[in-house]
């Protein structure tokens, strides 16, 4: 091959190469967004539920109402369970046997002294009733808090190029400059329900003459992401032997 067709080569592949990839960290509370979904979605059916003309109607709307608010609270918790800890994927297989065997355990039980219809029992004078202004307020609060968390990650990320890693921070334009040669990098994915829920995980980077490593959480996409940094770092591996041949 010549010198003109691998250069040839060379622009193709860079060609369709990003120039940088955009890394950004995400709170936690970007996971609550099954909640928000729950909330506008029940607010909106809640809404159309206008007032009752007639006995009928009224028990109607009152079962409708205690409904939503049983499956809010059902959303609401598994939605806090996942907020609040970390499901690796040991745990999350530990708790799915536990959830089989207890499942298994009370199909025996409730041959034997009807346990099932007891809880079924227990379970149906749970009543819990929101109304359309609750479920607003929720919608509209949780809305304003995810705003609010798109506009700070406007200001805080990080910037990976060709020859070094930017990590942007504060409102004023703070940047933070490292290196990128001899960067390693690991993918992380350390809760299995956060990644169910948006693909995200863990980026972790080990550059050159850094003691501590930068540890990115809650990256969204981070498959992704993953591949277009190993792109970008390939490009950059093959500028640097084409220089030293």
């Amino acid at each position: 091959m010549t010198e003109s067709s691998k250069g040839t080569q060379t622009i193709s592949s860079e060609s369709v190469q990003p120039a940088s990839v955009i890394i950004r960290p995400w709170p936690k509370v970007v996971f609550l967004y099954p909640t928000f979904i729950c909330a506008t979605i029940f607010w909106f059916i809640a809404s159309l539920s206008g007032p009752a003309e007639s006995q009928a109607a009224t028990q109607a709307a009152e079962a409708s109402s205690s409904n939503l608010g049983n499956y809010f609270m059902i959303v609401l918790f598994i939605n806090l369970l996942v907020f609040s800890f970390d499901f690796s994927r040991i745990k999350s297989i530990t708790i799915l046997i536990a959830f089989v065997a207890l499942v298994a355990g009370l199909g025996w039980a409730d041959t034997k002294w009807d346990i099932v219809g007891g809880i079924d029992n227990v379970l149906g004078t749970i009543d819990i009733q929101m109304n359309a202004q609750f479920y607003g307020f929720m919608s509209a609060f949780l809305a304003l808090i995810l705003l609010m968390v798109l506009v700070n990650t406007r200001f805080n990320y990080y910037q990976v190029n060709h020859r070094e890693i930017l990590h942007h921070h504060g409102y004023l334009g703070d940047i933070t400059r490292m290196p990128t040669a001899g960067l390693l990098l690991n993918k992380e994915i350390y809760d299995l329900m956060e990644y169910l829920l948006l693909r995200s995980g863990r980026l972790v980077f080990y550059a050159t003459g850094k003691r501590e490593a930068i540890v990115i959480d809650n990256v969204i996409g981070v498959n992704k992401i993953e591949d277009r940094i190993k792109d970008l770092l390939s490009v950059l591996a093959v500028r640097v032997s084409e220089q030293d041949l």
